[in-house]
């Protein structure tokens, strides 16, 4: 656990206001509001949703998972407020320049951080858009490039209160019904880590069984740690705001077609996956110590996911990202195993709790069916873990990917199941208590049509491969592009059951 000059040490690493250490992915160009300071100091309308106690809510759902068996490990983190917020409403400004700016704040009151949502989102060519929050962070500029689906949801910001800000050029303008704020994600688990009593959903807020990725156990894994994000998106039953974690994975054909595996029981439908952001590189980069990276730890973030394959029973999600991760992020596509064969024992890569990325370590697996399905109709879909020897798995590690241990064979490192949930935890000791289970790749492989099996996606030739090493993407845009990740244009496999892109 962080000590209190650690945290105030990572807070200060966080990059709030300016990016640290050079080019921030997402902290580009500052917002009018923050560059030019006598300028703007204008009073703007705040539009109010519901307040709330922090501390108070976060105790109520932390009492309500803890109560509900089965146990998933996935982690509400915000809660949604529906609003219609458009150009109509907030202030215009014209500056000298010619360019127009809109202006409007929200507030949820009581809220640690903020998370907005568009469901209109069409801007015109060199319109810029930022998210503004506490202690003068940012995230933007984001374009007409950051929508999908016609939709663009913010990354989170800090505070109770955010700013959105729009920037027309001169003589550009905002075609009617272009732009529409939908949601406010009230947060209350403190993901900046600003109040040291916020437990659970900060960095450096899991157990303190648990292991940084920089440490010796991950020594061997450190291509695989790459290729593993924290997620955060909107569920479609409560509208509210949870983070799982999930791996981008290779596919036989070598072409880095961006497919992302997490679990069911975190995203499961079209709506889900394009409200998704993923987070890279959100780990310490010292062992035992909260320290963030140089540009802070949220700042390589991406946006929208299409829906391939889902299936209940084993609990897999597919998606294709909707971008590329830019390769300044350097991030790595896992290996995989579909044979089924049993490990010598297993290797666990997520975000505990919320926390920065950290490993664990477990004994030879065994075979269930799901530990969190109320009623499991299969009885071998699932890998059986733990106790675990090093580590341990909390809210917010769901989806994340079970690995084959270095220095096994031809399978070594290879990802082989999909974290479901169980009630595994810290025990004050070695090993840590209780069991986990793990969706099984082999199961997810097939299926009875393509959008409910992986094999299609990851073999679309159908060679009959089993297994996949992991590797690199090769480099695809030039020195000094800009860091945002970069769009892809893909078609998809004509496969029974799955609608064309």
């Amino acid at each position: 656990m962080r000590n209190r000059l650690a945290s105030i040490a990572a807070r200060a690493a966080f990059g709030f206001g300016l990016a640290v250490g050079g080019a921030n992915a997402r902290q580009g160009e500052l917002p009018y509001s923050l560059a030019e300071d006598a300028k703007s100091a204008i009073e703007l309308p705040i539009v109010e949703v519901a307040a709330l106690d922090a501390a108070q809510r976060r105790a109520d759902v932390d009492a309500a998972r803890k109560a509900n068996a089965p146990r998933d490990k996935r982690l509400r983190v915000a809660d949604d407020n529906a609003v219609s917020i458009t150009p109509h409403d907030g202030i215009w400004t014209e500056l000298p320049d010619g360019s127009r700016l809109w202006r409007v704040r929200v507030r949820a009151n009581g809220a640690t951080d903020l998370r907005l949502g568009f469901a209109r989102y069409a801007l015109p060519d060199g319109a810029t858009l930022h998210v503004i929050g506490a202690d003068r962070y940012y995230q933007g500029p984001y374009t007409n490039a950051d929508a999908y689906a016609g939709r663009f949801q913010a990354p989170v910001v800090p505070g109770d209160i955010a700013t959105v800000e729009l920037r027309l050029p001169a003589g550009v303008a905002l075609a009617e019904g272009a732009l529409e704020l939908s949601s406010v994600g009230a947060g209350f688990r403190d993901a900046f880590g600003r109040d040291d009593a916020a437990k659970l959903g900060s960095p450096g807020t899991s157990g303190s069984c648990n292991v940084d990725v920089v440490c010796p156990l991950g020594q061997n894994y450190t291509d695989d740690v790459r290729a593993v994000a924290y997620i955060e998106f909107q569920d479609d039953d409560d509208h509210d705001y949870y983070i799982c974690t999930g791996t981008l994975l290779a596919d036989v054909p070598r072409d880095h077609r961006n497919y992302f595996l997490t679990a069911a029981h975190c995203i499961d439908s079209t709506t889900e996956a394009a409200s998704l952001i993923a987070y890279w590189n959100y780990q310490s980069t010292r062992c035992g110590t909260l320290a963030a990276p140089a540009s802070g730890f949220f700042s390589d973030d991406q946006h929208g996911a299409a829906l391939r394959a889902t299936r209940a029973d084993v609990d897999f999600t597919l998606l294709e990202l909707n971008q590329a991760p830019d390769p300044a992020w350097n991030v790595y596509y896992a290996g995989w195993d579909a044979s089924g064969v049993v490990p010598s024992g297993t290797i666990g890569i997520h975000h505990p709790g919320g926390d920065v990325k950290k490993i664990t370590s477990g004994p030879v697996p065994g075979t269930s069916a799901s530990c969190i399905a109320e009623n499991p109709t299969a009885a071998a879909t699932h890998w059986v873990t733990g106790p675990y020897l090093q580590g341990t798995t909390e809210g917010g590690s769901s989806g994340s990917g079970l690995f084959v241990p270095a220095g096994a064979a031809s399978t070594a490192r290879r990802l082989i199941g999909t974290l479901s949930g169980g009630g595994a935890e810290c025990s004050g000791s070695q090993p840590n208590a209780d069991t986990d289970c793990y969706g099984k790749f082999a199961v997810a492989w097939n299926g009875p049509s393509a959008a409910s099996r992986l094999r299609d996606w990851l073999d679309p030739g159908n060679t009959g491969i089993t297994g996949q090493d992991g590797g690199d993407r090769p480099t695809l845009i030039a020195p000094g592009h800009s860091r945002h990740a970069l769009p892809v244009r893909f078609s998809v496999p004509q496969a029974a059951g799955q609608p064309a892109n």
